[in-house]
């Protein structure tokens, strides 16, 4: 039996939140329009009552062409049209993202700077990458839920399942490199998979966009990747998807995927992945009220929004306000600070 490691479970409350995740495959349904109206006089009201910078520089602590950019820049579009700001994403990469958000922490509090990461956050702080948590900030909201990451290898390895890899990495120790970002979720999950087993050589290949390249190029064997930036490469046969690391499998009937997660398998490993807003600490609540306001509606009644996100990385749409969101990641922390980062 394979040693066990934690299990970052995570209760998701909302009716219909992993419908690509649990069969079926169906987009989003464009009902969730209905009532958008109002919502949008209240979100323009709420707005009107706050001051508001000219400009308000939304910074994402990962490289571009991503999930997680991917997922601020839609937002960033919709509230340029809901609020009386234009905002713009800026891309701050370094040491696991603990550059970006140091940047944010430290910013002027008169709205002008906001953080949107996920999970990673957390991880820094875990595995000493920051000494610094949410209470640095005026968190605003929980804005998203990854599908999770898929473990992926090159084909040319011939290994097909995740009981392969594993087997794999027992008869051949510290021959398979993982690439991970230190400090970040993938760098977690794969220090799961280390101290429940499997026997890969960790290294740092930075972001998800660098570690899809370096596993296309040879140069490491296994990553771990939204599925969405990986199923090109799957259908035509050069990468494998063996295992999710969230809570739940991804099956998605009309486009032939089914991948189970890794808990589903036996394996006790899991590390799904909320994407989140914070201001720096004293931004003004009044305006984090008004910002709040315009993403929920913005993910609850936009089924343009919505179409998007499931398309391209099937996520379904999740919005959890302040102390909802913070209770979601305090249980998380918890379950973080057993997890053996240093396991060699």
């Amino acid at each position: 039996m394979f040693k066990r490691v934690v299990s970052l479970v995570m209760a998701v409350t909302t009716a219909g939140l992993l419908t690509a995740c649990g069969g079926g495959g169906q987009t989003p349904s464009a009902t969730a329009a209905a009532g958008s109206a109002g919502t949008d006089a209240k979100t323009e009201a709420a707005a009107a009552e706050v001051k508001w910078p000219k400009n308000v520089e939304i910074i994402v602590p990962a490289g571009a062409g991503g999930d997680t950019d991917f997922n601020a820049r839609l937002l960033a579009q919709e509230l340029t049209a809901k609020l009386p700001a234009n905002f713009v994403v800026s891309n701050v990469n370094g040491n696991g993202g603990a550059t970006g958000t140091r940047q944010v922490k430290d910013a002027k509090n008169d709205g002008s700077s906001v953080v949107f990461y996920h999970t990673a956050f957390l991880v820094n702080q875990a595995s000493g990458a920051t000494n610094y948590g949410f209470e640095a900030y005026n968190f605003a909201s929980i804005a998203g839920l990854s599908a999770g990451n898929v473990v992926t290898v090159n084909s040319s390895l011939g290994i097909n399942t995740l009981e392969e890899l594993y087997n794999y990495t027992k008869e051949n120790p510290g021959k398979l490199k993982m690439a991970a970002q230190t400090g970040a979720t993938s760098y977690a999950v794969a220090m799961q998979m280390k101290n429940a087993g499997f026997d890969v050589n960790i290294v740092d290949a930075g972001s998800a966009a660098d570690r899809l390249a370096a596993v296309l190029g040879g140069h490491v064997d296994v990553i771990l990747a939204a599925y969405g930036s990986v199923k090109d490469y799957v259908k035509e046969g050069t990468l494998v998807p063996l295992a999710m690391d969230g809570d739940n499998d991804l099956v998605v009937e009309a486009e032939g995927i089914d991948v189970k997660a890794m808990k589903n398998l036996g394996y006790d490993i899991n590390l799904p992945f909320y994407y989140f807003f914070a201001f720096p600490e004293g931004t003004d609540e009044g305006l984090v009220e008004a910002f709040n306001a315009a993403v929920k509606d913005t993910i609850e009644n936009n089924s343009e929004y919505q179409e998007k996100i499931y398309n391209s990385y099937y996520q379904q749409p999740v919005f959890l306000p302040k102390d909802e969101g913070l209770a979601k990641f305090a249980e998380i922390e918890a379950l973080l600070k057993e997890v053996d980062f240093g396991a060699k």
